[in-house]
């Protein structure tokens, strides 16, 4: 064994022994010397400690994953699943396109009747004849009669895209000017 670790268990031992008896206390009697020799061996093993310490490496505490929060619901997440079903060619198309023209529409007549101050059935009939913009695809998207224009047509054409695709963004888009959303 080393030295230093002899010494310090005989020293536990001898400590150990006289607590338990007082007569080994008595006759070992520190004097001041003695004490200040303890003292002295204390701060040298606190310096040995702490040096030791300096050359270790240091590994950051892995603190676990965090609790999840729930989901938060994201206005607008519904209309944009309904815009990525009808993109896609899944079965039912029609049904989902005609369900989302028809939310579209309505809020074309809300933004079109606080644009114009006019009635929801005034505001109604300028959407569905087109009179509601001056965006020829955005008025083809809710007027049936009207066709889409060249340029739309062509573009879809290329893209692989629908005419219904492009007419969507436009009317969006032209919801967005009218209600200021868009400069």
């Amino acid at each position: 064994m080393r030295p230093l670790a002899v010494a310090g268990v005989l020293a536990v031992a001898v400590g150990i022994l006289a607590a338990l008896d007082r007569g080994v206390a008595s006759v070992l009697s520190p004097t001041s010397a003695v004490v200040t020799l303890i003292g002295v061996l204390g701060v040298v093993q606190g310096i040995r400690y702490a040096n030791a310490r300096r050359d270790r490496r240091r590994m950051p505490t892995d603190t676990g994953e965090p609790e999840r929060r729930a989901p938060a619901a994201v206005p607008g997440a519904d209309l944009d699943e309904r815009i990525a079903r009808v993109a896609s060619p899944a079965p039912g198309g029609y049904r989902n396109r005609r369900a989302l023209r028809d939310r579209v529409r309505e809020v074309a007549v809300d933004a079109v009747a606080r644009d114009r101050n006019c009635s929801r059935e005034a505001a109604a009939t300028a959407v569905d004849d087109g009179t509601w913009t001056d965006d020829a695809a955005a008025a083809a998207f809710f007027d049936t009669r009207t066709a889409y224009p060249v340029r739309v047509r062509l573009s879809a054409g290329v893209r692989g895209r629908s005419n219904y695709w492009y007419g969507l963004r436009a009317a969006v888009g032209e919801i967005e000017r009218i209600e200021g959303g868009a400069a």
